[in-house]
C-alpha cells in the first residue's frame, strides 16, 4: 500500500521539479547574454527581470524579459493542469516555478523578484483571480506613481480573490504562500518605497519649523 502511494506521488514530483527548473530560466539573464555579452547580475539592482533588463536593453529588453517570465509560470501550470494534479501539488508547482525564477540553480541563486512568474501561474490557473490582482496594481500606480509598493499590494490580493471565488484551501495557502516570497524578494524596494513615501511629511515638517 506505501510503495503505491508513493508511485502516485512521482508524477506530482516531477511536475514540481520541472517547475523550478522551467524558473530558472531567467530569460533578462540569458537575453542580456546574448544581445550585449554582459551579465544582468552585474547591472543595476543585479536582479535578472524585466525592469532590470531595461537598464541594459532598454524598454524592448523589460517587454521580452516580462513576457517570458509569465510564460514560463503559464507553461508550469498548464503541465500541472495537464497531469490533474492535485491541489496541493498545484499549490507546489506555483511556489517551485517562483522559487526557481527568484533562486535559480545555474546562476548561483541570484535572479530575479517574481511577479512575472506568479503572474503567468496564477494566470493560467484562473485567469480572474490575476486580472483583478493586475486591475488593483495598476490602479493604486494610477494614483500614487509609486509602481513598486503598490504592484505588489495587488499581488497580494490573490490570496482572498481566489478564497472569494471558492477556490479550497490548498490553493489559498499557496498563494499566500507566493506572496510571501515575493514581499521577501522585494524587501529592499519595500523599504525604499516606504522612505520616498515618508518623505513629502518630512519636508514639509522641515518647512514649518
Amino acid at each position: 500500500m506505501r510503495r503505491n502511494k508513493i508511485i502516485m506521488l512521482i508524477p506530482s514530483i516531477l511536475v514540481i521539479l520541472l517547475s523550478y527548473a522551467l524558473g530558472c530560466f531567467a530569460f533578462g539573464y540569458y537575453l542580456v547574454r546574448w544581445r550585449t555579452g554582459g551579465d544582468l547580475r552585474q547591472i543595476g539592482s543585479g536582479a535578472t527581470g524585466g525592469r532590470n533588463a531595461s537598464r541594459a536593453l532598454g524598454a524592448s529588453g523589460a517587454v521580452i524579459t516580462a513576457l517570458g517570465d509569465v510564460l514560463k509560470g503559464a507553461l508550469a501550470m498548464a503541465i500541472a493542469l495537464r497531469f490533474k494534479l492535485d491541489l496541493w501539488a498545484i499549490a507546489f508547482v506555483m511556489i517551485a516555478v517562483l522559487a526557481g525564477h527568484i533562486w535559480p540553480l545555474q546562476l548561483g541563486f541570484k535572479g530575479g523578484k517574481g511577479l512575472s512568474p506568479a503572474l503567468g501561474a496564477i494566470l493560467m490557473f484562473d485567469y480572474r483571480v490575476a486580472l483583478l490582482a493586475v486591475a488593483i496594481a495598476v490602479l493604486l500606480f494610477l494614483i500614487s506613481r509609486r509602481n513598486e509598493l503598490f504592484f505588489l499590494i495587488g499581488v497580494a490580493s490573490t490570496p482572498i480573490t481566489a478564497f472569494f471565488l471558492g477556490h479550497e484551501r490548498e490553493i489559498v495557502a499557496g498563494m499566500v504562500a507566493v506572496i510571501v516570497i515575493i514581499w521577501y524578494a522585494h524587501r529592499a524596494n519595500i523599504r525604499e518605497s516606504l522612505r520616498k513615501l515618508r518623505q513629502p511629511h518630512r519636508q514639509t515638517s522641515q518647512k514649518g519649523e
